[in-house]
């Protein structure tokens, strides 16, 4: 590239009538990452065309015919023309260019004047103390806007090469940051000055290498600038660096895990040299001083933990008492502090010796349950003890989860930090909860009398995993070998061991079964085992939430919290009622509707409906549903909205006279203004009328409707049921408008039918790319087989649409084995065109 650019400057200067002025008054030089010798396949190339102040008049004809020839050959230049008074300027007021100006590289021109930008450089920003503060001011806070907009997380599941965490903008931090504060020029100096460690230095070479090799590859295989590495790009990367298999993990999760390892040794490098580096900065901010204080051999300030200097008390030298590093994250626990850097670098080259020390002495065992039962402030120091080395060595069974990533479309993250994340989220239930869920969650985990099983179950779920599948049984090998280590008691082995084996059971049943059903329950509480079912019970509870609440940003909805609230509440009545037998509630609907309808028709509404009914339905909604019957033989539909706030959601309940495929109209009008079906009753009395109620949501912000659309979508509604409507051109017309790219490897809907999930219907589970309409497109491919929807359920995890849907014969029987097959060959169909 040099070689290319100095020949098109050479032949642009020499069509210009001043060619020795402009050689004279002018330079080219790299810059940004072209000037650092990082150029990438398919980077911009940046360049700087810097002057003195009183430049000959050729010099804008030079530089446009530099520039159009290169833009000609088909490169993407990034160019800037500034004196050298001028770009001294900007560098004063902007980091951005003050950075990219540190790296210049000589490419053609005079040679004096990079030599003069590089001296009125030193001089404007590091030579006065003031000014070379500002500056380092500056780059803090432009790695913490970073940061704020890219994430601190090193385990995403698409890790950003270049600007995320761990990518090369740290290292770039590091180089920028160390000329500023001590003047050295590169990581070579950094290390021969002592700023940082010969070890520190083989790491980040071997990340700076890997990450360039990675970020080369991108561009290679995409053609085009390319920083994200996505899931697909992953696989083929792997195969093209040559990567293969190992120990159950597919190539590209080897790869993965190896970019992780270098990501985030990179990134706490950079962490604790920045965090040296600024620490004049900080401390002369008042508002960050937290006070001085010292507790035995550690002290406090700032906000950070210390272990106190040997020379004052040799006695706690680290290495003759490695048990105070374990002591110090029960400490900072309890102090509601974090580890100063110092104290971090020191645990983590003693890691492998605390490791052993925690398994084998009982009172760093003890120190560490006395950590996991803090509640609320658990999550944060396991993860200092995982960041450190420590965890993994005390926890080898957890230790080999560090950074492995399966390429799962339902997580977001690899599975050590989905487990941190699960951590994080129990803990800001009890510490403060953020809405009206998840303060009746803290009830619950107030109810709970020891919460160590509970965060051992949370940290264990998941050790079964990247060894094929079925993680569950393999989880539960694990957690039951490491808990004797632990040394706890049976009892709490036993809950432990609970959670971990049946940590999927209630998210299967709230978003996959119909929890009116007694058997749902009855299986829920049967695997609640002995003992004290309803602490077994709250902690499922809180471990299904959090579970679900770290697979990745935006997978609990208030939705999904309903369902799950309704099955526990359902099964803790049980647990308190068992043996009540069935509850019809005809008194309450008597009591809700004072006198507007006789005891007899209440109960002959009653015994025109499924036996579900009773059970599935609110007193509330009954008596609802009794005044919207009433007025169908006179208005022939009747529609009712109702926002649930507690779900997220609008619902809306429509009677009328059942005719032929309505239910899948209904839906396609729905979804044909923009509404989103998250779940579907549908029940048709004995004299023809039907109840069908819709709970919906918008399309894309998971929002209640906003009332104001109501009468516009009710009259579409209206004129589906009286025909008027044509549904199929309006699904038509919203799907142009709402069409979205499709995943390169698309997954092939996975349809199941069973017969023995509930007494009564037969139950159709759709797993299939998310998209708009699905449930419209199933439920009308169902009712042109002559089936009856009883009830629908919707839920999503990432980019998967899980639809369920809990269906009869024309008859009201279960399918027979021969429909079923019928009926899933016509879903797959449906469902493949398009």
């Amino acid at each position: 590239m040099d070689l290319i650019v100095c020949q098109v400057a050479e032949w642009a200067s020499a069509r210009v009538s001043a060619r020795m002025e402009i050689a004279r008054a002018c330079a080219l030089v790299a810059v940004g990452g072209y000037g650092r010798c990082e150029l990438a396949p398919f980077s911009d190339v940046d360049l700087a065309f810097v002057h003195v102040d009183r430049a000959p008049e050729e010099l804008r004809a030079f530089i446009e015919q530099v520039l159009r020839l290169l833009w000609d050959g088909g490169l993407v230049i990034g160019h800037s023309v500034r004196s050298i008074g001028e770009s001294v300027h900007v560098a004063r007021e902007d980091p951005r260019v003050a950075t990219a100006l540190q790296e210049t590289r000589y490419l053609w021109g005079s040679p004096a004047i990079v030599r003069q930008l590089r001296e009125s450089l030193q001089a404007a920003l590091y030579e006065d103390r003031r000014q070379r503060l500002l500056f380092l001011e500056a780059l803090r806070r432009e790695w913490e806007q970073r940061y704020a907009r890219m994430g601190e997380i090193i385990g995403v599941q698409e890790p950003h090469v270049k600007e995320g965490a761990g990518g090369l903008r740290d290292l770039h931090a590091i180089r920028w940051v160390g000329r500023a504060r001590y003047g050295s020029a590169g990581i070579e100096a950094l290390c021969a000055e002592g700023h940082v460690s010969s070890a520190e230095y083989a790491v980040l070479r071997s990340a700076h290498d890997f990450l360039l090799r990675v970020r080369n590859g991108l561009h290679f295989l995409t053609g085009r600038k390319t920083d994200r590495l996505t899931v697909d790009l992953q696989l083929m990367l792997a195969a093209r660096l040559g990567y293969p298999s190992w120990r159950g993990l597919r190539a590209s999760e080897v790869f993965m895990r190896e970019y992780y390892h270098q990501a985030h040794s990179l990134h706490e490098i950079a962490r604790g040299f920045l965090a040296r580096a600024w620490r004049d900065i900080t401390r002369r901010r008042l508002w960050a001083f937290r006070g001085h204080r010292r507790l035995g051999a550690f002290e406090i300030a700032e906000g950070e933990l210390f272990l106190r200097e040997e020379r004052e008390q040799p006695q706690v030298s680290p290495v003759r008492d490695p048990l105070l590093l374990v002591e110090a994250f029960r400490v900072a626990q309890t102090e509601r502090v974090t580890l100063s850097e110092e104290l971090r670098r020191t645990i983590r080259e003693h890691a492998p010796v605390l490791g052993r020390i925690l398994r084998q002495k009982s009172e760093a065992r003890q120190l560490f349950l006395q950590i996991v039962g803090h509640r609320g402030e658990v999550a944060r120091v396991l993860r200092l003890m995982h960041e450190t080395g420590v965890l993994g060595r005390f926890l080898p069974e957890f230790g080999r989860l560090t950074f492995l990533v399966q390429h799962d479309p339902d997580h977001a993250y690899t599975v050590d930090e989905h487990t941190f994340q699960a951590l994080e989220a129990l803990d800001r239930v009890w510490q403060n909860p953020a809405d009206a869920q998840q303060a009746r969650l803290r009830q619950v985990f107030s109810e709970i009398t020891d919460a160590v099983p509970l965060y051992l179950g949370l940290l264990f779920h998941d050790l079964g995993k990247g060894r094929g599948h079925g993680h569950v049984p393999r989880s539960v090998r694990l957690a039951r070998r490491a808990l004797r280590r632990l040394g706890l008691g049976p009892q709490r082995q036993q809950a432990v061991l609970f959670l971990v084996a049946r940590h999927l059971l209630m998210s299967h049943l709230a978003w996959r079964r119909d929890v009116t059903e007694e058997g749902v329950i009855a299986e829920l509480v049967a695997a609640l085992g002995e003992g004290d079912q309803l602490e077994r019970l709250n902690m499922l509870l809180l471990l299904t939430y959090a579970d679900t609440a770290g697979v990745g940003p935006g997978v609990w909805t208030q939705w999904k919290g309903l369902l799950l609230w309704e099955l526990y509440e359902r099964a803790r009545r049980w647990l308190t009622r068992q043996g009540e037998g069935e509850w019809l509630p005809i008194e309450e609907i008597a009591r809700v509707l004072d006198g507007e309808f006789s005891r007899s028709e209440i109960e002959r509404h009653l015994a025109e409906l499924p036996p579900r009914y009773g059970r599935a339905t609110p007193p509330e909604q009954i008596a609802e549903h009794l005044r919207l019957v009433r007025r169908v033989p006179e208005e022939f539909v009747v529609v009712r909205w109702r926002t649930v706030r507690e779900g997220g959601c609008t619902e809306l309940t429509l009677s009328t006279f059942d005719q032929l495929g309505l239910f899948a109209r209904i839906a396609g009008t729905l979804w044909a203004h923009g509404l989103n079906i998250l779940s579907a009753e549908a029940y048709t009395r004995a004299d023809g009328i039907i109840i069908d109620t819709f709970r919906v949501c918008e399309i894309g912000s998971a929002c209640p409707v906003s009332p104001e659309r109501w009468a516009a979508i009710e009259a579409d509604v209206r004129a589906a049921v009286d025909g008027c409507y044509d549904v199929a051109r309006a699904v038509a017309k919203w799907q142009r408008r709402s069409l979205r790219p499709r995943a390169r490897d698309r997954r092939a809907p996975l349809i199941r039918c069973d017969n023995a999930a509930s007494l009564t219907s037969t139950v159709l589970e759709v797993v299939a790319e998310d998209e708009p309409g699905l449930a419209y497109r199933i439920a009308s491919t169902l009712q042109a087989l002559g089936l009856t929807i009883v009830l629908a359920k919707v839920t999503t995890e990432k980019s998967l649409a899980l639809d369920v849907f809990y269906v009869t014969d024309a008859e009201g029987r279960k399918l027979t084995p021969a429909f079923i097959a019928e009926v899933e060959r016509a879903l797959a169909e449906a469902l493949s065109v398009g």
